[in-house]
């Protein structure tokens, strides 16, 4: 089971947002919320449990519980390997795909 829900929630006001985030333990995502109409989406990250809590609050919400299970399956492709050699090789490049 995942353990991590990424859920949006649509919010009117700042009063709103500061209601769901004292109701819940949640890690909000980094960016400005989306606007749609006359609300704002938050996104937001916490265990399903928590995202179970927002159902009494009233406000509309959609929670993805697998989130979490994709997140652990793409932190499996990250390379465990020090590019750096502990320092000994310094980075070079600006850190832009190609």
């Amino acid at each position: 089971m995942a353990t991590t829900a990424k859920v949006k929630v649509w919010i009117s006001n700042l009063e709103s947002l500061n209601k769901v985030l004292s109701t819940v333990t949640a890690h909000i995502e980094c960016g400005g919320p989306k606007r749609e109409g006359e609300d704002f989406i938050v996104t937001l990250y916490m265990t399903p449990s928590e995202a179970q809590k927002l159902a009494s609050l009233g406000f509309r919400y959609e929670v993805d519980v697998t989130f979490g299970d994709v997140l652990e399956q793409r932190q499996k492709e990250v390379s465990k390997e020090d590019r750096f050699k502990g320092g000994k090789i310094k980075p070079k490049g600006l850190g832009t795909k190609r």
